[in-house]
């Protein structure tokens, strides 16, 4: 996970080009959908908190969790300067910690929910029901494979304040019959002159949409909303582009 510790090449990588669209999108689910008031909100997979911002401004609470100690001192760090209330929660998604808190809206975005089993995400599911207000929302973004014989590589250049940031993803596949394969980041940078090489590999495993529909069914605390591209209600769903999926708690 060595990308993972580099917190300001992976902003300048990943960063949302507009998040104040994307939380509208946000506060559109939850006016449609949610049947409880939003007061806090869960970030999964919360990296740098690139939505932190946004959603104080708006009012909500915000608690970001991730794994790794580096993108959570790079959050707190931004949170610090724009004088954010928010709370930071170091831990593994797979295993949530069903007493961490109750919150209204749950959301993983840009496929960052790294389980690696159905088992894993059954009981993914559970603890987020458990940590989920009746009628609360959970948001996941680019989860699902919906290309189904499509090779999964992507490639981009951003800049920021003189440093160069040049992004290649990929998914190697690592076993058929599992569906596993590692997601792969590599970060080659031109930091003022000073050029470095930087590799991230996650394991994680593919689902497909039945799979998907079925293991939400079977889950029992959950029901499935609808798919929602790039952050739209109006856009047609295809299989290109970011794909929303939309859980609300029994």
């Amino acid at each position: 996970m060595e990308a993972y510790q580099y917190p300001y090449y992976y902003e300048i990588a990943l960063a949302p080009g507009a998040p104040h669209r994307e939380v509208d999108f946000f506060e559109a689910a939850i006016e449609k959908f949610s049947r409880v008031s939003v007061r806090r909100v869960l970030e999964l997979g919360a990296g740098t908190a690139p939505y932190l911002e946004e959603w104080c401004k708006r009012g909500y609470a915000y608690c970001g969790l991730d794994l790794s100690p580096a993108m959570l001192e790079y959050a707190r760090d931004k949170a610090r300067r724009i004088g954010a209330a928010a709370s930071f929660v170091l831990g593994d998604m797979r295993k949530l910690d069903r007493n961490l808190g109750r919150f209204e809206l749950v959301y993983v975005l840009l496929g960052s929910l790294y389980v690696r089993s159905n088992a894993e995400f059954l009981d993914h599911l559970d603890r987020i029901a458990d940590l989920l207000a009746p009628g609360g929302l959970y948001l996941l973004d680019s989860f699902v494979w919906f290309r189904i014989f499509h090779q999964y590589k992507r490639s981009w250049v951003r800049r920021k304040a003189g440093v160069v940031v040049r992004t290649r993803y990929r998914a190697e596949l690592l076993d058929a019959i599992a569906q596993t394969y590692d997601e792969c980041l590599t970060f080659t940078v031109n930091d003022h002159g000073r050029v470095a090489t930087i590799d991230g590999r996650v394991p994680a495993k593919v689902f497909f949409p039945q799979e998907f529909l079925s293991l939400v069914e079977r889950s029992e605390r959950h029901e499935f909303l609808g798919w929602y591209n790039d952050f739209s209600f109006s856009a047609s769903l295809r299989p290109e582009g970011r794909h929303i999926a939309i859980l609300r708690r029994r």
